[in-house]
């Protein structure tokens, strides 16, 4: 049979006979109730086709960073990040990253007088990426190392690199105050931005915004609004705006939703090509830079190895939406301590793996043709470029930094994010479900995070520092000073195994240990447990008849999975209470530490 008569055989369906034969399906349910809504105001659908994606989708895959015929379709460097000690230490780590593996050396830099003989000694600026970042500017060692590479006789067209320093983001952590100077410096940089085209020295960077919590639409919007302050000040320096983007890397931070990551990416590109035309300024998607970081905010110090699994997903987030740069955090570093090299290591090896054995650089754009993601990425450019419309009807972004604006928009972004997690509504293994009961919770997690709205924090950290709580007390008086609890099925039915998985989690969340689990057919039949059991948890489908009086006969904190009508009876009788996700999780497990006797830090 030939390939043109086999498809002869079935008939083409449109997206109304795929949603008729599903209504058909779903009998008495609208069609609605299978439409999911994300924070980010989007609505999921069952199903894509064809027939609902007529938008103009541009090709902006940037498929080759660099015109060189040994690259392969798909090109990003592969970043190493060295924190300078001194200078010599320094170069060592970077050649021996470059021989591991890496594409590209990122130094942190906390100063501008370090010397650049010792630092790039026998480095080939031309054959790898040299870029630096800091906390705050120091142009001055931008241009040090722009008349090093001018000295040595480096061929300019060829050296490629970045500056990780953005002004407004260091402004927003605290780190600085806002500097015209600092303006005047970039724009000096960018006017000789021909002899080094490969080289950006302004950083535009979303890494703050979602690291503090920020959703993604608020994110990209936000990220707009400040490129719009960048290019105010820098026309004003008289620059045209096409030189601008062309001389910056957008630094963004890529968070676990996968596809979403991926359209956000290539969302932020299609807007910035809007700004650019409102410049009346042309460039091409594939003038803009991208540099990507895994995040921090996704990360737990809690069974902290997890997070090799997050930072992969993220790589390939990044890879997949068309980074030109990609530094992937040692996964350890979460855990608050220094990153071991066998870590940083592994973390390298994350972009040689998806290179060499996943083959992602085999093709220039994988996403190309999946309706899902091209719907996914219209509706996240739409979305985000109607909240940057919204903030600039109402001023500039320092404006709104001011005014308190954008700390309020991050600031609710961060407390839904919160209530999620604590109600394993987003699951993050380790932290709020399969937690490692035992393990050893770093010191430094004693105090809460500082409360400032614009600093990158662990969306974990609450419940690491409840963690703490308990940890800090069996260091110091014994594996037996950990409260304990037992589970009490009755029965084996799906529901009472779900609640009693459900309890597992809910108290791990907080360190709480569990000796066993009995499984009886009736409550009679359970037995005193031991001395070392605090609390009971009573797991079933069906309510026991006898059930207030067994409440009544306990001395330990006895709990139900699940929910009771007359739940505040049952408290009279001595029921702690009922644990189900309709709970305040954090409130109660901190009213049970307390009642335990573990106070808080």
């Amino acid at each position: 049979m030939s390939r043109k008569k086999l498809f002869e055989d079935f008939g083409k369906s449109s997206a109304i006979d795929w949603k008729n034969q599903i209504i058909k399906e779903l009998k008495d349910k609208p069609f609605e109730s299978l439409v999911t809504k994300t924070v980010e105001g989007i609505s999921i659908q069952p199903f894509y086709h064809q027939d609902n994606s007529d938008f103009n989708y541009l090709n902006i895959q940037n498929p080759i960073q660099n015109q060189h015929e040994a690259l392969p379709p798909r090109f990003w460097v592969n970043q190493a990040k060295i924190v300078i000690e001194d200078e010599k230490s320094a170069n060592q780590k970077a050649l021996q990253v470059l021989n591991q593996g890496a594409d590209g050396i990122i130094f942190k830099i906390s100063k501008a007088d370090y010397d650049l003989e010792i630092l790039l000694k026998d480095i080939k600026a031309e054959y790898c990426s040299i870029s630096f970042q800091s906390d705050e500017p120091f142009y001055s060692y931008i241009k040090k190392y722009i008349n090093y590479i001018n000295s040595h006789n480096i061929d300019s067209h060829k050296l490629s690199g970045f500056y990780l320093c953005d002004i407004i983001e260091c402004r927003d952590a605290g780190n600085i105050g806002l500097n015209d100077k600092d303006y005047e410096s970039i724009a000096e940089l960018i006017k000789h931005a021909d002899e080094y085209p490969n080289f950006k020295p302004l950083c535009i960077s979303s890494n703050l915004f979602h690291n503090s919590g920020a959703n993604i639409t608020h994110e990209l919007g936000l990220t707009l609004t400040k490129s719009v302050e960048f290019l105010d000040k820098l026309t004003d320096q008289d620059l045209k705006a096409s030189s601008i983007l062309k001389s910056t890397v957008f630094s963004i931070a890529v968070g676990k939703n996968y596809f979403f990551e991926i359209a956000k990416l290539k969302a932020l590109k299609l807007n910035l090509l809007k700004i650019a035309e409102a410049y009346e300024s042309k460039i091409d998607a594939d003038d803009i830079s991208i540099h990507c970081d895994t995040s921090i905010r996704t990360k737990s110090a809690l069974d902290f190895n997890v997070n090799l699994l997050r930072n992969t997903n993220e790589a390939m987030a990044a890879i997949v939406g068309g980074c030109n740069s990609l530094w992937v955090q040692p996964h350890d570093e979460a855990a608050g301590k220094p990153s071991s090299e066998t870590f940083k290591r592994i973390a390298l090896n994350i972009s040689s793996i998806l290179k060499e054995e996943s083959h992602l650089d085999k093709i220039v754009d994988p996403t190309q043709g999946s309706y899902y993601i091209e719907n996914l990425i219209n509706e996240i450019a739409e979305n985000s470029w109607k909240i940057f419309l919204e903030f600039e009807e109402e001023g500039s972004y320092n404006h709104h930094y001011e005014n308190g604006n954008i700390h309020q928009l991050i600031d609710t972004d961060a407390g839904k994010a919160e209530q999620k997690l604590w109600s394993r509504k987003d699951v993050v293994i380790g932290a709020n479900t399969f937690q490692l009961i035992g393990e050893n919770v770093s010191e430094y997690l004693d105090t809460e995070e500082s409360g400032k709205s614009l600093e990158a924090k662990r969306l974990t950290a609450t419940i690491e520092h409840m963690r703490y709580r308990i940890e800090k007390l069996v260091k110091e008086k014994g594996e037996n000073s950990r409260p304990m609890a037992e589970i009490i099925s009755l029965g084996t039915d799906p529901v009472t195994k779900a609640k009693a998985d459900f309890a597992y989690s809910f108290l791990g969340i907080a360190g709480i240990g569990i000796s066993s689990e009995k499984i009886e057919k009736e409550l009679s039949q359970v037995k005193d447990s031991n001395e070392e059991v605090s609390i009971s948890v009573l797991c079933y489908s069906d309510k026991p008849s006898d059930l207030n009086d067994y409440i009544t006969n306990q001395n330990k904190i006895i709990l139900i999975a699940g929910q009771e009508e007359n739940e505040e009876q049952l408290k009279k009788l001595g029921l702690y209470g009922c644990i189900n996700r309709n709970v305040d999780t954090k409130r109660f497990l901190d009213n049970l530490l307390k009642d335990l006797g573990i106070a808080l830090i």
